[in-house]
């Protein structure tokens, strides 16, 4: 583990290249449908309740990590884009884009547009945070 000298956050390779700070989430959230925004917060919550986690924003961005990042959001005009970081390959009709990441794992790529949504993929977000806490995406 290596803590950035500046802002303290802790990374999992040393000189970890990133953005110093977690940004605003009123950047990320501003101007978009409270629909959206209350997803969004369904998201996150769901994400905190399966342990210590880190949210970084970025303009539209969310990125969530624990030493590493499992899974990221970009706010959308009628949708959440998730993409979630898994070991292989899984199916599911939301997922409408799939591909290796440079992690040695697959990327799941889905747009949500409610809670019901979101339900259907809370197990894969589960098993993402599961394989972040990993020493590699393969030795989970």
């Amino acid at each position: 583990m290596w803590s950035c000298p500046k802002c303290k956050r802790v990374f999992s390779r040393r000189n970890q290249r990133h953005a110093c700070g977690t940004g605003n989430r009123a950047e990320v959230i501003r101007g978009r449908p409270e629909s959206l925004v209350q997803l969004l917060s369904a998201i996150e919550e769901f994400a905190r309740s399966l342990g210590p986690i880190e949210v970084v924003t970025r303009e539209r961005y969310v990125l969530l990590r624990s030493t590493r990042i499992f899974a990221d959001l970009v706010m959308m005009s009628d949708a959440v884009r998730i993409a979630i970081h898994l070991r292989q390959k899984v199916a599911h009709p939301l997922f409408f884009k799939v591909g290796a990441n440079d992690r040695g794992g697959v990327t799941h790529v889905a747009k949500i547009r409610d809670h019901q949504e979101f339900e259907s993929l809370k197990s894969y977000l589960k098993e993402a945070y599961v394989v972040s806490l990993a020493s590699s995406p393969k030795s989970a």
